[in-house]
């Protein structure tokens, strides 16, 4: 879900170990029901494995009631720490990361840097659970108190009350919603868009005063909001370097009189208050606790924020700032005659790229080669969804990692239709656009159906475009999820054969109350 189109050799031996140490220690702290994770690349595609805390089932009893104890210390004020503590606490490592002055810095001492940044990337690995695990807790027992009082939740109708919060993700959608709008006002522009390629753009800008005052605005979005890449891993140049998605975005944007996210997001606030006064009402005339209700529902409502801003400023950020140590690392290495250049550095593995700068003799050449090839070729496979030997069918899925991963959906007797989890409801007939990269984004066009192996912070602004969306994997409080009832439009989430069954081109129907997809011809 993560990295659909696999992950650099560098970040899978530099970033995610150090994250994976820092989820374990915050597991350690909530009791979580694991002795062990572990993330292990194969073929260049990540794959994980949860052991159980405990096979005895009175020690696995006991361990659940411990989770419980510590998330009921956790989850009560979890929105304001996160505010407080949190996330001040991981823009003070990112700046750090971001602003080092790297190039008075020895080959030894650089390598001693990096060693540094890995620890705190740990740190911000167990942030950034200490954060989520608790959020994600609080949503499963105001599922619980939801379904106590009112009966088993249809098409996930309970999601909606979380809904409608200032975040991160959204703000950066609406801040390009914005840039078009300034272009729009801009008749100079507005013919840019429509005839200069995007990746030329900066240029063409800069040859008129209308077209400098544009690209000052970009700029100064791109300061704020253009640290993410396109994929989840250093090894992707950030919107900042390449702003190229980014004029995408506007040009699309640029061209619809349809939209607004800004009354939009009103349009959803409005509704969730609507719904929650609805339940209070119902509770208060039939004589049931609301006070209860009240209380698991604002517990539940600091998910969104917390998801989506740790998305932005620990899986985002977190990641992107790393690229500065690291590519002033393959620069020297190329100015030495070890890298033909800079950016190879992400075809190293962390040791080998702590040797080179340690005064190491390895063939990195031949070891950048292999892998380049390697990956090439690795991206050309369809990875499975799992490998090793399966769970028993007897064994119990984990309530909490399903309702993010997804779970396995019951294969439709129908060829035409295909299932998955219902996300965000209501239903749309359109013509399905199968992308599989970010960087192919483009591709889509307002009121098409995105259908892609899974979508990430980066690609919230195709959600503005889309009329509904199709994912191979997510759950429902999965990152496309969240945004596509923030955006109010259809989402089927892990259907596991999206991309694999639905041409590009053709019309599909998507019934997010129904969790199917149909093919229509």
């Amino acid at each position: 879900m993560h990295w659909p189109n696999g992950i650099s050799t560098l970040a899978a031996t530099m970033d995610m170990p150090a994250f994976v140490r820092g989820l374990m220690t915050a597991a350690d702290q909530l009791c979580m029901p694991f002795s062990n994770v572990e993330f292990k690349p194969i073929r260049g595609y990540i794959y994980q494995s949860f052991t159980p805390y405990s096979t005895d089932p009175t020690e696995m009893n006991q361990r659940m009631v411990d989770m419980q104890a510590q998330m009921g210390k956790h989850i009560p004020g979890l929105l304001d720490r996160w505010r407080d503590e949190y996330e001040p606490e991981v823009r003070s490592i990112n700046d750090e990361t971001l602003n080092g002055d790297y190039n008075k810095l020895g080959d030894r001492d650089l390598a001693e840097l990096l060693q540094l940044l890995v620890d705190k990337r740990e740190r911000e690995g167990e942030l950034h659970f200490l954060a989520v695990f608790p959020a994600m807790g609080s949503v499963m027992f105001y599922e619980q108190v939801y379904t106590h009082l009112f009966g088993e939740p249809a098409a996930d109708e309970h999601l909606l009350l979380l809904q409608g919060f200032p975040n991160k993700t959204v703000e950066v959608g609406v801040g390009l919603w914005q840039l078009a709008m300034e272009a729009r006002r801009r008749p100079q522009v507005m013919a840019l868009l429509g005839r200069v390629e995007p990746s030329a753009l900066p240029a063409a800008l800069k040859e008129s005063v209308e077209g400098s005052a544009f690209h000052g605005a970009v700029d100064e979005f791109l300061t704020k909001y253009g640290l993410p890449g396109n994929e989840l891993d250093m090894a992707s140049p950030t919107w900042k370097e390449d702003p190229t998605t980014v004029y995408k975005l506007i040009r699309e944007y640029a061209s619809r009189d349809d939209y607004s996210p800004e009354d939009e997001f009103k349009s959803l606030v409005a509704a969730r208050e609507a719904r929650e006064q609805l339940l209070m009402d119902r509770l208060s005339g039939a004589g049931k606790p609301v006070d209860v209700f009240q209380q698991a529902l604002t517990s539940a409502q600091q998910y969104l924020p917390i998801q989506e801003d740790h998305n932005f400023w620990i899986d985002q950020q977190g990641v992107a700032v790393q690229r500065v140590p690291v590519l002033e690392a393959g620069r020297r290495l190329n100015a030495a005659g070890r890298l033909a250049d800079p950016a190879d550095v992400f075809f190293l593995r962390y040791d080998e790229l702590q040797d080179a700068l340690r005064g190491g003799k390895g063939d990195l050449p031949a070891q950048v080669a292999e892998r380049r090839r390697e990956r090439e070729e690795n991206r050309g496979l369809k990875p499975p969804d799992a490998l090793g030997t399966p769970l028993p069918p007897e064994a119990e899925e984990n309530p909490m990692l399903a309702k993010f991963f997804g779970g396995q959906p019951p294969k439709s007797p129908d060829p035409r239709v295909i299932n998955g989890n219902g996300a965000s409801a209501g239903r749309v007939t359109g013509t399905a656009r199968v992308i599989l990269s970010l960087d192919e984004g483009d591709r889509l066009r307002s009121g098409e159906i995105l259908v892609c192996p899974a979508t990430m912070p980066p690609w919230t602004p195709l959600f503005g475009i889309a009329s509904a969306v199709v994912t191979d994997h997510g759950g429902v409080l999965s990152h496309t999820a969240i945004v596509a009832r923030e955006y109010q439009i259809p989402a089927i989430v892990g259907t596991k054969v999206a991309t694999t069954l639905i041409r590009d081109g053709q019309t599909i129907t998507v019934d997010g109350s129904a969790g199917t997809v149909k093919l229509e011809d």
